[in-house]
């Protein structure tokens, strides 16, 4: 089965980001309850328009009804069928929660201070990331590929040094007037874990590296160049620590986590994981 995640950054990108219960009916088996058991999917309001139960080809607005009894019912009206009663769970609908999502993403990667709606279901300060020894904003946008992205760039822009995580889709190339900040597409990084989002830390840092230029084409960095980075840094934090750009870097020269820790090992006289 692929990811369930992928069916949430589709949601997650959606202007209206609702999902009615006869789409979500044709979900692989199990993504649904996935999903609303590490709670990022939840009820949503329920839909004023529902596809025909009957013929399965229109929509039309539902109409509440008083009954036998003040119960009430609910129907639409069908070209064919004149009149059709409407379920109660057929208006179902469920809807990203974005306070989980941005939650497991703050504690995934430990960020510090208070999460803040900087712009009403569209941009979230997550708090901050001590990265190469500066305090950056890391922010989390939706809907920056929309037509009125625009209106939330100087949100963004405003930020310490912001890292951006996007759901899926990314703003236009012109988007950015000036210098563009690190952007992470979450479909690209997450993935589901037992209970909640996992997420892949060292592809994060790839991409925050390249994006600042730290290990651009310009300045290639070779194998020995890189040896001799790590012997400055172990003898400079007694052999205590490596930074980001050493781990990607043996990531980049190796081609594979388990390669570059095999070369950090061996480079370092530690033992060193492919995790």
């Amino acid at each position: 089965m692929r990811d369930p995640l992928i069916w949430i950054w589709t949601l997650a990108d959606s202007a209206t980001p609702l999902v009615p219960v006869h789409m979500v009916s044709q979900w692989p088996d199990g993504v649904l309850d996935r999903l609303r058991a590490c709670g990022l999917l939840i009820p949503g309001a329920e839909a004023s328009r529902v596809l025909c139960p009957e013929c399965h080809d229109h929509y039309e607005e539902v109409i509440a009804c008083e009954g036998a009894g003040r119960e009430t019912y609910f129907y639409i009206t069908c070209p064919e069928h004149l009149r059709v009663r409407v379920p109660r769970d057929a208006r179902w609908q469920w809807t990203v929660d974005f306070g989980t999502l941005t939650g497991a993403i703050v504690t995934k990667l430990n960020l510090t201070g208070s999460v803040s709606e900087l712009s009403h279901h569209r941009v979230w300060r997550l708090g901050r990331t001590n990265w190469q020894r500066k305090s950056r904003d890391v922010l989390f946008a939706r809907g920056l590929h929309w037509r009125d992205a625009d209106t939330v760039r100087s949100v963004i822009t405003n930020a310490r040094q912001p890292i951006v995580f996007v759901p899926r889709s990314m703003p236009a190339a012109d988007y950015w007037i000036g210098s563009e900040p690190p952007m992470i597409a979450l479909d690209q990084v997450a993935n589901s874990g037992e209970s909640s989002l996992e997420l892949d830390h060292l592809a994060i840092t790839t991409a925050i590296q390249d994006a600042d230029g730290v290990l651009g084409d310009s300045v290639p960095l070779t194998e020995e160049k890189l040896k001799l980075m790590i012997r400055q840094q172990m003898s400079a934090n007694n052999k205590t620590e490596l930074t980001d750009a050493v781990f990607v870097g043996a990531y980049q020269q190796q081609g594979s986590y388990r390669k570059a820790a095999d070369f950090l090992a061996e480079q370092t006289s530690r033992a060193i994981s492919k995790d």
